[in-house]
């Protein structure tokens, strides 16, 4: 089954909330972050993020249709949450850290299922899973920086 330009489309647009959510929280995890390794880490993956959506963008325009101007729903909800709960429990760099760990295992998931559709057409299916790789890397090291965090806590 032949996927059509405007399925294709959803799944670019759907990445490109990904990815601005993502731009947004590391921008976010970088203020709240104390140690300077991480504020350097996590603007870094913001900057990161800013690219990818940039190249969303233009595959989105190259396709015809114009890309969304928001992230997703469900993340500026969340982030809102956060930010409530911050305000009265307060932030360390360990949470800062388990927060980025967490949105970014909503990318891979995002990532994964758009890789997931086998109507995805391969040129398209070439630019996610160059995308999906830069967030996985991403991922692993600030799951691994978690981790590390954890083992000195104890």
């Amino acid at each position: 089954m032949t996927m059509n330009n405007d399925q294709a489309v959803d799944h670019l647009q759907k990445l490109l909330g990904t990815v601005r959510d993502g731009e947004t929280g590391f921008r976010d995890a970088a203020e709240h972050a104390e140690a300077a390794s991480l504020k350097t880490l996590f603007q870094a993956r913001s900057a990161q993020r800013t690219k990818l959506a940039a190249e969303l963008e233009a595959k989105i325009t190259a396709l015809g249709s114009q890309p969304r101007e928001r992230g997703s729903v469900g993340a500026a909800l969340h982030r809102t949450w956060l930010n409530v709960r911050d305000a009265v429990t307060g932030r360390d760099d360990y949470a800062v850290v388990a927060e980025a760990e967490r949105g970014e295992d909503v990318a891979i998931s995002n990532y994964q299922e758009a890789l997931n559709d086998a109507a995805l057409p391969a040129d398209l299916r070439d630019f996610v899973q160059a995308q999906y790789a830069q967030v996985k890397s991403s991922h692993d090291e600030i799951r691994d920086l978690k981790h590390r965090m954890e083992a000195d806590k104890k």
